[in-house]
C-alpha cells in the first residue's frame, strides 16, 4: 500500500472544543486519523456530532462521508450494494482516453478501476470556528502503469465556519492539466446517439442516504429538473424519518468552462436511489490538448433549513 503525503497546518489542538465569539457561538472540535479528518459541533455534556467526515484512503478516491444536516440527518451513503463506487459526496470523471475512471473492474473491495484518481499529497488547516482548508495534489493514469500519467489535478476545499444555526458551506475548486492530449468521456445519454438512459454522468457528484426518501430536485428554472437541463444550480430537498425535509443544494461558478452545466438526477423509489450530478460531460466529451488547463468551482451548501430560490440565488459564485 502506498503513503500519500499528508501536511497538517493546525491552528488548534485536536479534539479540543473552543468557545466562539460574534455571530456563531457554537463551540467545534476536530479528529485526524491516518485517512480521514472529521469535524465535530459540540452538544453539551459531552457529546458531540459529526458535521462533516473527508476521507483519504490510500489507492482510493477522496470523498465526503457521512456528511449531516445541522439538525443531525444523515444526508450521504458511502458504497451501496447497487453503486459501491459511489461515494457520498465525491468528484470523478467516467472515461479518460477510453478507461473507465468510475466504475470498479473485478471485487468491489479492492475499489480498482481501469484508470485510477491517484492521490499524491494532501494539506490540511483547521481553524477553531470549524472552518478548513484542505489541498489536494493528484494524477491520473491506468491502474497498472503509475508512470503513464494523462492528467494532474490541484484540488482545493474550503470548508466555511458554519453560521449560528448550523448551516454551512464547502467550495470545492478543481485545476486540471493534460499531461497529453486527452478525452473526457461519459456514456451518452439517451439523447445521443446510441444513448442510454442512464448516461451522461460524470464530475462533482452526491449519493443521498437510503432512509430518505421524497426527493424533488429544482433550479432557477424549474420545479422538477429533467436530466440534460443546463441550469446554475440545483437544490435537493428530500424527506428524513421524520418527515422534515432537509435540503443540500450544489451550485457552480459562473466561469466554468460550459456554463451552465446540464445535470443529471436519479429519483428510483423502488431501489431508494437518490442521487445528483453537475454533469459536465452530459451532451459531449471534452477534449484538452497537452499542457491545456481546465478550472472547475462549485460551491455545496448544506443549510438548516431548505432555502428558497432567491435565497439560493444570493449565493451564487462569480
Amino acid at each position: 500500500m502506498k503513503k500519500i503525503t499528508v501536511i497538517l497546518m493546525w491552528f488548534v489542538a485536536l479534539i479540543l472544543p473552543s468557545g466562539l465569539s460574534g455571530q456563531n457561538k457554537k463551540e467545534f472540535s476536530w479528529m485526524k486519523t491516518q485517512d480521514s479528518l472529521t469535524l465535530f459541533q459540540e452538544t453539551g455534556n459531552g457529546g458531540r456530532q459529526v458535521v462533516w467526515q473527508f476521507n483519504y484512503f490510500p489507492d482510493r478516491r477522496t470523498f465526503f462521508h457521512p456528511v449531516f444536516s445541522p439538525d443531525g440527518t444523515l444526508l450521504t451513503a458511502e458504497a451501496p450494494k447497487d453503486h459501491p463506487w459511489h461515494l457520498g459526496l465525491w468528484f470523478c470523471w467516467k472515461y479518460i482516453n477510453g478507461l473507465n475512471y468510475w466504475e470498479y473492474s473485478g471485487d468491489s473491495k479492492l475499489a480498482v478501476s481501469e484508470g485510477k484518481t491517484d492521490l499524491q499529497q494532501i494539506r490540511i488547516s483547521t481553524r477553531r470556528d470549524g472552518s478548513g482548508l484542505i489541498k489536494l495534489e493528484i494524477i491520473y493514469h491506468p491502474w497498472d502503469s503509475a508512470d503513464s500519467v494523462v492528467m494532474k489535478e490541484t484540488r482545493t476545499i474550503r470548508a466555511a465556519a458554519p453560521a449560528a444555526d448550523g448551516s454551512y458551506s464547502l467550495d470545492f475548486e478543481h485545476k486540471f492539466t493534460a499531461v497529453t492530449d486527452l478525452l473526457l468521456e461519459r456514456t451518452p445519454p439517451q439523447t445521443s446517439p446510441g444513448g442510454v438512459t442512464w448516461g451522461g454522468y460524470a464530475g462533482l457528484s452526491v449519493r443521498f442516504d437510503q432512509k430518505l426518501s421524497d426527493p424533488n430536485y429544482f433550479s432557477s428554472e424549474l420545479d422538477s429538473m429533467v436530466s440534460g437541463t443546463r441550469t446554475g444550480w440545483v437544490a435537493a430537498n428530500l424527506k428524513n424519518g421524520k418527515g422534515k425535509t432537509v435540503q443540500m443544494v450544489i451550485l457552480e461558478n459562473i466561469s466554468n468552462t460550459r456554463y451552465p452545466t446540464p445535470w443529471y438526477c436519479i429519483n428510483r423509489p423502488a431501489e431508494k436511489f437518490w442521487y445528483y450530478n453537475a454533469a459536465i460531460l452530459y451532451h459531449e466529451g471534452l477534449k484538452m490538448k497537452k499542457g491545456e488547463t481546465l478550472t472547475l468551482g462549485y460551491k455545496v451548501l448544506v443549510p438548516a433549513s431548505p432555502l428558497t430560490r432567491t435565497e439560493i440565488a444570493d449565493r451564487l459564485l462569480p
